[in-house]
């Protein structure tokens, strides 16, 4: 047996040195060298009487030069200190500095590895949460990796197939692309970095969108817009269920599925499709037998793809909504999408009094009129932060249906 690895079996017996050269091993750790001590006042009375007996004194700390100039003196002459943690432990030795630039450097080669293989890697490598996926699975997000490579490399699809259909067939689960998995976040962020536009995965509406973009539906029978008095076709010719809808002034949940089969929509008679964000107004409006389209609150995928056939027949779209930053939010949305096709239907700073505010705005909810800054909107956004109240569409109803009637 070698003197080391006598040393290190020897104080491997003597447990009365076990902690002590665990803190030597993380003073070394610490500092990159042979240096610094380590204070006994906390070690157990056999402990010390152990160590004093190394030294043949009493210490009340070791230096750990001074331990390393002892073990010179003993018969394991020629032993130094690193060595002899090395042999203890049974590890190589390595300050903390050392260990963080190895740990870079291999975190630096795992990531330009996958990246080389998955070009559309390099591009989301830097996301928070890929970096926690590395941290807690290195392994896993490399399978997780290829599996979104094997996505892509079938993308975009000729046709639509709903995402846990697609899922099944690449990965053999049906909830392999769950947004709520890293596989599904992966995918996302790489569809974002890969296909032309502007995509915010913040937002529900973009997320559908852009799914749909290369040809994955999350959601088309829940996904769905309410309209009426809306004909449509589809390239077969006209759409009975929009005809028959017209003829009896029925209202229409239609689906996405549905939405995405048609070529053309326009409005059933005139040339204004009349947009409400809440379901009691478009309904209340449903009497005049006006073109109507309700957002229910939220501009889901269903009702962008509608309003993008109406836009481009050459429809006048007209919207109203909330007098709140949620309403003004999505008039500015309307407003970039559709540009000069779209109108503001009574959103003047006289209608946003007329609409009798009184429900308080918490200061979180005011925080979000920082993010409107539509020039059309402003002053009745900056009435809004003054009076610090939201008024509701459905309080000038008699205002807007005198708007239809005429």
């Amino acid at each position: 047996m070698s003197t080391v690895k006598e040393a290190a079996a020897f104080f491997r017996s003597e447990q009365g040195f076990k902690r002590l050269f665990v803190e030597m091993k993380r003073k070394y750790e610490s500092l990159g060298r042979v240096g610094g001590a380590v204070s006994l006042q906390s070690f157990s009375k056999e402990e010390r009487e152990s160590i004093a007996a190394f030294f043949g004194k009493d210490v009340s700390r070791v230096f750990l030069s001074d331990f390393e100039k002892q073990l010179g003196q003993t018969r394991f002459a020629g032993v130094g200190l690193v060595e002899l943690l090395e042999h203890y432990f049974g590890v190589p030795l390595m300050s903390n500095k050392e260990r963080r630039q190895a740990e870079a450097e291999e975190r630096e080669r795992f990531f330009a590895r996958l990246a080389e293989e998955h070009h559309w890697f390099a591009a989301v490598r830097g996301q928070r949460f890929v970096q926690t996926a590395y941290e807690a699975d290195r392994g896993g997000l490399e399978a997780a990796v290829r599996l979104v490579g094997a996505a892509l490399c079938r993308l975009p699809l000729s046709s639509y197939m709903r995402l846990p259909l697609f899922a099944q067939q690449v990965a053999s689960d049906p909830h392999a692309f769950d947004l709520s998995t890293l596989p599904g976040r992966l995918l996302l962020s790489a569809l974002q970095a890969t296909t032309p536009g502007q995509w915010d995965v913040a937002s529900v509406e973009s997320v559908n969108e852009l799914l749909q973009s290369v040809g994955l539906l999350r959601e088309d029978i829940l996904n769905f817009v309410t309209c009426a008095n809306i004909l449509a076709e589809t390239e077969g010719g006209p759409h009975p269920v929009f005809s028959a809808a017209s003829e009896t002034n029925t209202a229409l949940n239609m689906p996405l599925r549905d939405v995405l089969s048609l070529v053309r929509a326009r409005p059933a008679h005139g040339g204004t499709v009349y947009i409400v964000e809440n379901a009691g107004v478009f309904s209340t409006l449903l009497d005049t037998r006006a073109p109507l389209v309700s957002t229910n609150g939220q501009m889901n995928l269903a009702t962008m793809k509608l309003l993008d056939l109406l836009a481009s027949s050459g429809a006048k779209l007209y919207y109203s909504g909330d007098f709140d930053p949620e309403g003004l939010a999505m008039a500015e949305r309307l407003q970039e999408r559709y540009g000069q096709a779209v109108t503001l239907w009574r959103f003047s700073v006289e209608d946003y009094r007329a609409a009798n505010p009184v429900v308080e705005l918490t200061p979180e909810r005011l925080a979000k009129l920082a993010s409107v800054t539509s020039e059309p909107l402003r002053p009745v956004k900056e009435a809004i932060g003054r009076k610090k109240k939201a008024g509701y569409q459905e309080a000038i109803i008699g205002r807007l249906t005198g708007d239809i009637n005429g």
